[in-house]
């Protein structure tokens, strides 16, 4: 099995992009990619910009050379609406936009539906579901909260299994903030997970301390409990530029018991260019 993260804010945009191959099929996980318009009060820096630009062609690539696209949810940094013709004749797989989804996403995924329904070669709502591709079996979660109040809607997990390896992509669980990411996560017991880890960047007050003292203790429940080797953790932890410093118990822990973390940049033997979490800096660097 081969994973390739495409696009990832450790790589300079939002995104959780993922290519996964096996003997059977060939897999994009939400194909999508944005900048967030303002932060700091500052619009994207060109060399954000640029960078997108470049992630979107990757991904657009290897959406063409998949035969299968999962969506888990319908956040624009997650799938890409409106170049439909990369759709022809592909497998959709898609969480189901008629349950446990918010407005914002419901909208955009009927939108997308009517385009794409004449054009893919088959279209599937996923949630809870086994599917089965020769030796490659692809498990999907129910839906699970998107972070703590279920506020910005529902993710489905998604873990592959193929001769006797798992590979575990949690989609944007926040942490896991949450319980219920956590149990499907050990049940399907995976070596290598790429986890969606805490939002730091916007805690200040006691409460969300709390919150990421309790989201570490279950990444570290799940390290204790699972057969993980190598997590890979970015997409909202990896907007904060203290990101190692803010969860460095989980790293010293992990470390104890053989376990290696990374962001999707080093997973792929890359430095880290954490540009919107350095947009102040770019502009004072380097002022368009």
């Amino acid at each position: 099995m081969k994973i390739i993260p495409l696009a990832a804010e450790s790589m300079g945009v939002r995104s959780m992009a993922t290519f996964v191959e096996t003997e059977d099929c060939r897999v994009i996980i939400d194909p999508g990619a944005i900048v967030r318009p303002f932060r700091f009060g500052l619009t994207p820096h060109p060399m954000e910009e640029w960078c997108l630009k470049k992630h979107l062609r990757r991904i657009k690539l290897f959406i063409q050379s998949s035969n299968i696209i999962i969506i888990t949810h319908y956040h624009t940094a997650h799938f890409l609406p409106e170049v439909f013709d990369l759709y022809r004749n592909k497998i959709l797989l898609l969480k189901n936009p008629n349950q446990k989804i918010s407005v914002s996403q419901r909208n955009r995924a009927f939108e997308f539906l009517r385009v794409v329904q004449g054009l893919a070669r088959e279209v599937s709502y996923i949630d809870g579901r086994t599917l089965n591709y020769g030796n490659t079996q692809i498990n999907f979660s129910p839906p699970v909260p998107h972070d703590k109040h279920a506020s910005k809607g529902f993710v489905v997990q998604v873990a592959f299994h193929e001769m006797g390896k798992t590979f575990l992509f949690s989609s944007d669980v926040q942490g896991p903030c949450l319980e219920e990411p956590v149990d499907f996560l050990l049940n399907q017991n995976p070596e290598l997970l790429y986890l969606d880890g805490p939002v730091t960047h916007l805690q200040g007050d006691s409460n969300m301390r709390k919150d990421l003292s309790q989201t570490m203790d279950r990444i570290q429940r799940i390290i204790e409990e699972s057969k993980v080797l190598k997590i890979i953790i970015d997409h909202h932890l990896l907007r904060d530029l203290q990101w190692n410093t803010k969860i460095k118990p989980i790293f010293n822990f992990a470390r104890q018991r053989g376990i290696l973390i990374q962001t999707a940049a080093e997973f792929r033997g890359e430095e880290n260019n954490l540009l919107e979490a350095r947009r102040k800096q770019l502009y004072e660097e380097d002022p368009p």
